[in-house]
């Protein structure tokens, strides 16, 4: 039967996630609305991962908006434009622990996708359905996992934080390398 085909099932996931990119790039340029709505899934993820690894990790978050605003941005020219915040965190222990760890939050959603991926099938059908969400639920945790160039900003101001998890990071690697 073909709907039970597994080639036919990841063809059609992997229609679906050409579209959402294509979708993502066009809703970018299309009007604020629809691009709120379209990222509003993204942004509480992403957004939800800074949160809960600043409890985790003592930053002692005390702000969580997931509530669309305009902002004043400075842009690469030079120039100054208002620009949609569709979400932000903030933290009130910006210490050598918590600063990286919080900052680079969205990157574990990768892990997520990851998990997802590999025990989809073991709580539903192989059917063309499920695999269609299969690969929905991935490319959104995926495309939140993304950090935004502030977060890449507030990484960077921990220089002592970045040495102390680039030396966890590189102790990890080679003592499960070996």
């Amino acid at each position: 039967m073909l709907a039970n085909d597994p080639q036919t099932n990841h063809f059609a996931g992997i229609l679906l996630t050409i579209f959402l990119a294509t979708m993502q790039e066009r809703v970018g340029r299309a009007g604020s609305f629809r691009l709120i709505l379209f990222a509003l899934p993204g942004t509480i993820l992403h957004e939800l991962a800074h949160f809960v690894v600043a409890l985790i990790t003592g930053g002692r978050p005390h702000g969580l908006s997931i509530i669309p605003r305009r902002q004043y941005c400075t842009i690469a020219d030079g120039s100054s434009r208002r620009l949609w915040v569709l979400g932000s965190v903030s933290f009130g222990n910006a210490g050598i622990f918590s600063t990286v760890p919080t900052a680079l939050a969205p990157l574990g959603l990768i892990a997520i996708a990851w998990y997802l991926y590999r025990h989809w099938f073991a709580w539903f059908p192989a059917d063309t359905l499920h695999t269609i969400l299969l690969y929905a639920a991935v490319y959104l945790f995926c495309y939140s996992s993304v950090p935004s160039t502030k977060d890449l900003k507030v990484a960077c101001s921990s220089p002592a934080g970045l040495l102390l998890y680039g030396c966890l990071a590189t102790g990890l690697f080679y003592f499960f390398r070996l």
